[in-house]
């Protein structure tokens, strides 16, 4: 079985996949920050690629960032993640918005951090812990498409 595509395209503004709107200012390098950290860490799995295929066939990672505070130097950060089949195909329960896979519980990540990395730290620290939580998820979804 050939690599299961990660779609990681943020560009279409009307469809973003990153949600850092909590985040102020800051939200487009928020949104930058967790794209970057996806595909640092589905790129050395042999199982997912990030990579441009023909025909891709997989999920995308819709990152939110749901809780957003910035004090001085100190930084907090929640971000949740919900699995969308890729491509988006339209169907009369989910219209176009993507067919989520369901999961066991919430997939989502807290953390906080201090100094000028703080941010990028927190996103860090976040996505290093939960995308990892979604490889057996894609995998045992897209063994039944």
């Amino acid at each position: 079985m050939p690599p299961i595509f990660i779609n990681t395209d943020n560009s279409n503004k009307k469809k973003r996949i990153y949600i850092g709107d909590k985040a102020g200012g800051s939200s487009a390098d928020v949104e930058a920050k967790i794209q970057a950290q996806i595909i640092k860490i589905i790129a050395p799995t042999s199982e997912f690629t990030t990579n441009k295929v023909d025909e891709p066939k997989g999920y995308t990672l819709f990152c939110e960032v749901t809780e957003f505070s910035q004090t001085g130097g100190d930084t907090s950060i929640k971000i949740v993640i919900e699995i969308i089949r890729f491509p988006v195909q339209f169907t009369k329960k989910h219209g176009l918005k993507g067919e989520k896979v369901m999961t066991s519980g919430e997939l989502s990540g807290t953390a906080s951090a201090s100094g000028k990395t703080g941010l990028a730290d927190a996103i860090e620290a976040i996505m290093q812990k939960i995308v990892p939580k979604t490889y057996p998820v894609m995998i045992a979804d897209m063994a039944k498409r």
